[in-house]
């Protein structure tokens, strides 16, 4: 092992490195759609030199936590959407990076009426970006969607759910 943190470890392998992340093996990725609108998260993240990245919420399991309670947890924390476990829908798993990262997160889609109304979230997003679920196609197209759990949830929506 080269570096450790609570978060991850860095490993080497030969002349390879790559990074593992424990706490992704119940992480959990969520696409919030209330009624017809995406609720986005809009960050800032200091890998990203300061810019600003529209993404759904998304975080690390907690001990004997599952990825559905994950999912749960991180849309309450990060949206202020409280949701039931029968709102939600796995759609699938992705790899962020499979040169580099161990991480295996599932994803999951939030059906939730119109009408639900938000609770208190935390700050770490600097705003919520609500978008028409038919127009995240032109944003994608305009370059505003570049992360990678954002991008494989709308692919599985768009595959298996639309």
């Amino acid at each position: 092992m080269e570096y450790q943190n609570p978060w991850f470890r860095v490993v080497r392998e030969g002349a390879y490195h790559y990074v593992d992340e424990p706490g992704a093996q119940a992480g959990a990725a969520v696409l919030p759609l209330v009624g017809d609108m995406v609720w986005l998260l809009e960050m800032r993240r200091p890998a990203q030199q300061g810019a600003v990245t529209w993404e759904i919420p998304r975080g690390y399991g907690e001990a004997h936590e599952t990825s559905q309670q994950c999912a749960l947890r991180e849309l309450r924390e990060e949206t202020g959407l409280l949701a039931a476990p029968a709102q939600l829908t796995r759609l699938g798993k992705v790899r962020p990076n499979t040169a580099i990262l161990t991480s295996c997160i599932d994803i999951y889609l939030a059906k939730l009426p119109s009408n639900h109304p938000p609770h208190r979230r935390d700050r770490e997003a600097e705003r919520i970006v609500k978008i028409p679920i038919k127009a995240l196609p032109r944003e994608l197209a305009q370059g505003k969607l570049e992360d990678s759990f954002t991008l494989a949830a709308l692919s599985f929506y768009w595959a298996t759910l639309r």
